[in-house]
């Protein structure tokens, strides 16, 4: 009897600040996607006005070059925000960065938890005994890098890399000599700390600046068939190193589901096409992810394992020895796939429309 008035009463505490969040979200989008849109400036008021009314940010008009094509087959902001209930409670699987390492690192290679840093202080992961900041720099030097990653967030955002190499520390592309390494981490505040992925040759060769990360969806259909319905190539950028992260400048490609070949690049920053890199000249439209059929056949093997989580966003890295899987997400972007074709009518379309998000 207790337990249930406990669940009750915070079952209505959720309720209570999920109403505040969504109208606090709603005001942001109304303040960030019309009156203050300054990306999409040159796009009228009343269109920014039209567009919200419909579940668009602004900067769908021009992404989606909505002057010629119809809203109607495009997937919204408002459906994205609701596609984030579909797995319900088993969010905080792929939400809590400590909590997806422990459920899925014994299926998937997913990059070895070193540290954590909590309100600034610091535990081996492994001893679970407290260390200074100066003996981060020993791990530093054994995994050869470390990445620190926000426990609660997405999108690469405060996302920090510190690499070793010939003697001398790497931190975020600028290297720094030890003191002011150790002056770097004294910032790293609320952290999970892993070993650094080393990305496969294909992908070093376009941009070394940034782990080059792969956007594979998989969705649990409804007549029990888990398929990936769409996958895309993301690469750094000047702009964007260390990450390749596209809100930060980073460019991204459709994959062709069947061949692994990527397509040409895009970015939210500018309208241009990329058939190569902007930065290093390398080519990528044509290029073909190295071992294609195993990344897609390991991704389905693992997904089919947790049928109950409906939806995955995984970014995964190719490696010399496979793949290495960085974060699951609960939603993703819709602007990443749906510069390049609407996806209402799509397989991906498919699965929103049988989870009721339109």
């Amino acid at each position: 009897m207790g337990k249930n008035i406990i669940d009750t009463y915070i079952n209505k505490r959720k309720e209570r600040l999920t109403r505040k969040l969504r109208k606090h979200q709603a005001f942001s989008d109304w303040w960030y996607c019309i009156v203050n849109a300054k990306k999409y400036k040159d796009v009228p008021l009343l269109k920014r006005i039209n567009m919200y009314i419909h579940g668009f940010n602004s900067d769908a008009y021009v992404n989606y070059n909505l002057s010629k094509n119809n809203y109607k087959d495009y997937l919204n902001e408002n459906q994205r925000w609701k596609s984030r209930d579909i797995n319900g409670e088993y969010n905080i699987v792929l939400d809590d960065k400590r909590l997806f390492y422990e459920t899925f690192s014994s299926h998937i290679k997913i990059p070895k938890t070193v540290l954590y840093i909590k309100h600034n202080v610091i535990t081996d992961y492994e001893t679970q005994k407290e260390i200074n900041v100066e003996d981060i720099l020993d791990y530093i030097k054994k995994y050869k890098g470390l990445a620190f990653r926000p426990t609660n967030s997405g999108g690469g955002k405060f996302v920090s890399v510190v690499i070793y190499k010939n003697g001398k520390y790497d931190v975020n592309g600028k290297e720094l000599d030890k003191k002011d390494t150790i002056e770097f981490l004294k910032t790293q505040c609320d952290d999970i700390v892993t070993e650094y992925v080393f990305q496969h040759e294909y992908s070093a060769n376009i941009f070394s600046g940034s782990v080059n990360t792969i956007r594979i969806v998989t969705a649990q259909m409804q007549n029990g068939e888990c398929i990936i319905p769409i996958a895309l190539h993301r690469f750094g950028t000047e702009k964007s190193k260390p990450v390749d992260n596209a809100c930060s400048g980073g460019i991204f490609a459709v994959i062709d589901i069947e061949t692994g070949k990527i397509g040409p690049c895009k970015s939210y920053l500018t309208d241009d096409i990329y058939y190569n890199h902007p930065d290093t000249g390398a080519k990528i439209d044509g290029v073909v992810v190295p071992n294609w059929n195993e990344v897609k056949n390991k991704i389905l093997q693992v997904a089919k394992k947790f049928p109950y989580i409906k939806f995955v966003a995984w970014d995964i890295v190719v490696t010399d020895d496979g793949i290495t899987v960085i974060e699951g997400n609960t939603s993703t972007g819709f602007g990443f796939f749906q510069m390049f074709e609407p996806a209402k009518n799509s397989l991906i379309g498919k699965f929103y429309k049988e989870n009721g998000i339109f």
